[in-house]
């Protein structure tokens, strides 16, 4: 059996070639390099007969596939996503202050349709703490979205609109959350808008459904997640001790339900609840404060916990709608088959395939503004469209991307 399984040297040697050629727009790590050194391919087009061009576009290439290895790896480790290639879309343009020292180890020209191409593999070495610096500041960042805090407070029967400057509720929550390292936005943002529309602060925010101009109002404040809420003083009855004995503390209960809603891809409620704070002091005032106080308090610790648990999750499964012009059947086909093959999209839903204008929707582990940056770095690699279109993203806002196809 041992001898079935020698092979001849010229033999052995043919394998490790071709295993070392196999594969496009990947990186693979060696058994015997270590953790910091990784090989990749990089492709390009050749146009115009400049190979010089198109080989630092395919050396380029190479270095980003490394790093989003490397990065895809860290992210998934640190995070626990099960694919975190894509939320480090924002480290793919520091490639070359990541890698410290590269060598080709091949070269190969061929075509795509009737496009020159050039294909280089390439192991690079990644100065490894740099790296991880910037993943664990990626990680603190996308984790930790923009918040916009939006509350009905109604105390001792006198109600205070979201927005309200004596709003105690929305201020406390707002001060809760930073305070415990939550980015939250500008209350004077929210205020300034709703100015301009006043009828908005006395909506319900229980009834606050999708395509409500309170979650446009978030939108434009620059927020990711918008925490909604209502909460409602009532006094409770003096406290008897044993004996029949009255107490001199006044108390009271603020109570009241909240939403966390995402405010980008398809916008879902990611998690709600009600909580009840109290408070008590020698006077009914100051004790109905206490309660609101320990209310917020208590919303804090709850949103902040359910944020930090669903925020990966979320993004590992976002929605982003694709809208593009340009594209034949036949080319958007196989633009469909090239996204998942060289992008991170793990699904697409086809609305509608027409050339004036087709919309797709995809799953893809990221904001749409992740998926924008990723089509750019990819676009000039593999696509079928490039012997005959070129593409252009025209805009990236709010869980859509629209994108335009040319001829050259």
């Amino acid at each position: 059996m041992f001898n079935r399984l020698r092979l001849a040297p010229l033999t052995g040697v043919l394998i490790l070639t071709i295993l070392a050629c196999a594969g496009s727009n990947s990186a693979q790590k060696q058994p015997t390099l270590p953790d910091n050194v990784v090989t990749a391919m990089g492709e390009a087009p050749i146009y115009q007969g400049d190979l010089a061009l198109a080989r630092n576009k395919a050396l380029k290439d190479a270095k980003l596939n490394a790093i989003r290895k490397l990065v895809g790896e860290q992210i998934t480790e640190k995070s626990g996503v099960s694919d975190g290639q894509s939320l480090g879309s924002k480290l793919y343009g520091k490639t070359d202050s990541f890698v410290k020292k590269y060598d080709i180890l091949s070269e190969e020209q061929w075509k795509l349709d009737t496009q020159d191409m050039i294909r280089l593999n390439v192991r690079c070495e990644v100065e490894a703490t740099k790296l991880s610096t910037a993943v664990d500041a990626l990680l603190d960042d996308v984790g930790n979205p923009r918040i916009a805090v939006l509350v009905q407070t109604v105390v001792n029967g006198k109600s205070y609109p979201i927005g309200s400057a004596t709003n105690i509720a929305e201020a406390e929550l707002i001060e809760k959350l930073r305070t415990k390292g939550n980015k939250v936005v500008d209350s004077s943002q929210l205020t300034a808008l709703l100015k301009k529309n006043p009828s908005l602060a006395k909506l319900d925010l229980t009834s606050v459904e999708e395509g409500s101009p309170l979650l446009t109002l978030a939108q434009d404040s620059g927020a990711e997640v918008l925490i909604i809420a209502k909460v409602t003083t009532t006094d409770q009855k003096p406290v008897v001790l044993p004996g029949g004995k009255k107490t001199d503390f006044l108390s009271s209960a603020a109570t009241g339900p909240y939403r966390i809603i995402q405010l980008w891809g398809d916008g879902k409620i990611f998690g709600s609840g009600s909580l009840e704070g109290r408070g008590a002091d020698i006077t009914q005032e100051v004790s109905r404060e206490q309660a609101v106080k320990d209310w917020a308090n208590l919303v804090s610790n709850k949103v902040g916990k359910q944020i930090k648990d669903e925020w990966f999750k979320l993004t590992e499964q976002n929605t982003v709608i694709l809208k593009f012009k340009g594209l034949g059947l036949e080319d958007a086909i196989n633009f469909k088959n090239d996204l998942m093959e060289y992008t991170s999209v793990k699904q697409i839903n086809d609305r509608k395939t027409e050339v004036n204008g087709s919309e797709w929707e995809l799953t893809y582990p990221g904001k749409e503004s992740m998926f924008a940056e990723e089509l750019m770095y990819k676009k000039d690699s593999s696509f079928r469209f490039l012997s005959s279109k070129t593409l252009s993203i025209n805009s990236s806002k709010r869980g859509v991307v629209e994108v335009e196809f040319r001829n050259k």
